[in-house]
């Protein structure tokens, strides 16, 4: 599984909250991780299964990307 985007989300009930998105399409569950993190404590990932899912619950986020 690799790291394709990482960024910040800059509005909303998860402003300041941490971003990544990974690419497990050659991995065990094969599709895509969504994970946003707050703290080492509180954060939850979504799976999903084609990029049109992946990028249709990104279009509900703010995200200032980085790098």
């Amino acid at each position: 599984m690799s790291i394709v985007r990482r960024g910040v989300v800059v509005s909303g009930e998860y402003s300041g909250w941490k971003i990544l998105v990974a690419d497990d399409r050659d991995g065990d569950t094969g599709g895509y991780y969504l994970y946003l993190k707050r703290s080492d404590t509180e954060g939850f990932d979504c799976w999903f299964e084609r990029e049109a899912e992946l990028q249709t619950q990104l279009a509900d986020f703010e995200v200032k990307w980085i790098g």
